[in-house]
C-alpha cells in the first residue's frame, strides 16, 4: 500500500531486513503478479543483480542484517546517489530483536542474562541487529518502520538509543495483542527441567491414540538438547522406544538453529503436510511460518514472557481455540521463586519478569498480553489498578471470559488431569470444558475388569 504512494516515474525501492533468508522467500512468493521482489542470500547476490537493484528493477529488495551492514557489494548499491534517489522505505522486521542483541554487546561476556540461556536459540537472529544504526541514518531521510509483535517500554527506550533516534522523532502505532482465543494453563514441574518427564503426563500410549489423531503441536525448549530430551520422554509416553532417533519420525521431529537446511526443510513441508503432528524445537522455529493446522503449544520451563507470548500464538491461527500449556519450574536456583522474593513489582529486570510469570496469582492472559507488553512487568496482585484496568478494558472490548488455569482452577485442574485424553475430535470441546473427560483423568475407552478369583 504504502509503496503504491510512491511516485512511479522514480521506480521506488522498499528495503525490507528480515533475519531469515526463508521469511524472504516467503514475501518474494507473496508479491509474485503485484510487484517485483528479491531476496539477496549469498547465492543469489551478484554484481548483475546488484545493477538491476540500482536500476529499480525491484520493488522490494529483501536481505538480511549481514548483507546489510557487511557486503562491500551491497554498500556500492546502497550509498549509490541513483538508489538513494529510488528509496522509499527501509523496513525492520522483529525489531525487538535489536534490544535483546544490545544485553549481548552490553554484557562484554562478564555477566550471562538468564533469557539468553533460557532460550538458546534466540541467537539465530543474530548479533548484526545490534549495529544497524551505523547504515539507516544514510538514508536520505527516508521513513523507517519498525516491526514487532511484542515489545515493551524498555525494549522501545533501548531500541530508539541503538538507532539514535528520540520519542518525538517517531509515531508508535500499536494494535491488539491479546489472543482471546488462546487458553493458557500453567502447570508447575515434578521433576526437573532437564529431564522433561512431566511430559509423561500430558501423552498418551500409542494404542490408545494414534498419531493422525493428536492434536499437533509445537513443543518448545530452551536448548537444542533438551528438543531430544523431548523425543525420548515422548517415546516412553508412547510405548514406541527408539522411535527418536528415526529422522522420518511419524510422531514427532526436532527443529534447532544447528539442524541440517535439508532436514528443515523436510521437517517444515512434513508437518506442514500433516505426515506427523509433533515439533519439538527451540526459538529457531516459528519466523516466517503460519501453520493453521497448530493448535496447542506447549513450553517447557521458566521463560522471557515476551517471547512465550510470541510461540504460543503460533496456535489458534485457524481461527478456531489453541491451548497453550507452560510447565514451569517450581523452584530456580538463584532465582524468585515465591510472591515474597519481590522487593519492588512494579520495577523489574528481565530475570524477575521470568520469575514473576511462574507465581503470579493473575490472569495469565493480563499478565502475558496487557501487562507485560503495555507496562513492563508481571503483575503479582489481583488488586494491581493496571490489572483492573486492563480486565476492565476486556469486557468493554467484548472479549470472552478467560479460561486460564488462574481463572477457572477447578476447571484447569480437570483439563491438566485429562491431557492424555486430547485428540482432534474433542480437542475444541476439551478448551472449553464441555467434553465429559473422568475425574481421576484415566482413559474413558478402558474398562476396569474384575479379578478371576472375585464373583
Amino acid at each position: 500500500m504504502y509503496h503504491m504512494l510512491l511516485p512511479r516515474k522514480s521506480k521506488p525501492v522498499i528495503v525490507v531486513l528480515n533475519p531469515l533468508d526463508a521469511l524472504g522467500d516467503n514475501q518474494v512468493e507473496e508479491k509474485k503478479g503485484k510487484f517485483t521482489a528479491i531476496n539477496l542470500t549469498k547465492m543469489t547476490f551478484n554484481p548483475a543483480v546488484a545493477e538491476e537493484i540500482k536500476k529499480g528493477v525491484y520493488n522490494f529488495v529483501y536481505l538480511s542484517p549481514e548483507i546489510f551492514l557487511n557486503s562491500k557489494l551491497w554498500d556500492s548499491v546502497y550509498f549509490s546517489s541513483e538508489f538513494q534517489e529510488r528509496l522509499g522505505l527501509v523496513v525492520v522486521d522483529e525489531a525487538h530483536m535489536i534490544y535483546i542483541w544490545g544485553l549481548v554487546e552490553s554484557s562484554n561476556g562478564r555477566k550471562q542474562f538468564s533469557i539468553l540461556v533460557r532460550h538458546q536459540d534466540i541467537g539465530i537472529f543474530r548479533p548484526s541487529y545490534g549495529d544497524l544504526a551505523r547504515h539507516l541514518q544514510c538514508r536520505n531521510n527516508v521513513p523507517i518502520l519498525l516491526l514487532s509483535a511484542t515489545c515493551r517500554p524498555l525494549a522501545v527506550n533501548s531500541i530508539l538509543k541503538s538507532l539514535k533516534l528520540t520519542i518525538d522523532l517517531i509515531n508508535i502505532i500499536r494494535g491488539e495483542l491479546t489472543r482471546s482465543e488462546i487458553r493458557i494453563i500453567r502447570i508447575n514441574m515434578n521433576s526437573s527441567l532437564k529431564s522433561n518427564l512431566d511430559l509423561l503426563n500430558a501423552f498418551p500410549a500409542e494404542d490408545q491414540t494414534a498419531n493422525n489423531d493428536l492434536v499437533p503441536m509445537l513443543i518448545y525448549s530452551g536448548t537444542r538438547a533438551r528438543t531430544l530430551t523431548v523425543l525420548e520422554v515422548l517415546d516412553i509416553a508412547r510405548g514406541t522406544p527408539g522411535s527418536c532417533r528415526n529422522p522420518k519420525n511419524m510422531l514427532a521431529r526436532r527443529y534447532h538453529s544447528t539442524t541440517g537446511n535439508k532436514d528443515k526443510d523436510n521437517c517444515v513441508s512434513d508437518f506442514s503436510e500433516e505426515r506427523f503432528p509433533i515439533i519439538s524445537a527451540t526459538m529457531a522455529l516459528g519466523l516466517g511460518q503460519n501453520w493453521k493446522r497448530v493448535r496447542s503449544v506447549i513450553h517447557m520451563g521458566r521463560g522471557d514472557p515476551a517471547n512465550i507470548c510470541q510461540m504460543i500464538g503460533r496456535c489458534g491461527r485457524d481461527g478456531k481455540g489453541g491451548l497453550a500449556i507452560l510447565f514451569v519450574e517450581t523452584n530456580r536456583k538463584g532465582g524468585k521463586n515465591c510472591i515474597e522474593d519481590f522487593s519492588d513489582v512494579h520495577e523489574q529486570s528481565d530475570d524477575d519478569r521470568m520469575d514473576a510469570l511462574a507465581v503470579t496469582p493473575v490472569c495469565l492472559r493480563v499478565a502475558l498480553y496487557g501487562m507485560d507488553n503495555e507496562h513492563g512487568y508481571i503483575p503479582l496482585s489481583k488488586e494491581d489498578p493496571n490489572v483492573v484496568k486492563e480486565i476492565r478494558r476486556y469486557e468493554l472490548a467484548g472479549f470472552p471470559k478467560c479460561r486460564c488455569s488462574n481463572c477457572m482452577v477447578e476447571e484447569g485442574i480437570t483439563l491438566i488431569k485429562n491431557l492424555k485424553n486430547l485428540n482432534k475430535n474433542n480437542f475444541d470441546d476439551a478448551i472449553m470444558d464441555a467434553s465429559p473427560f473422568p475425574e481421576d483423568g484415566n482413559d474413558p475407552k478402558k474398562k476396569k475388569t474384575r479379578s478371576a478369583g472375585k464373583d
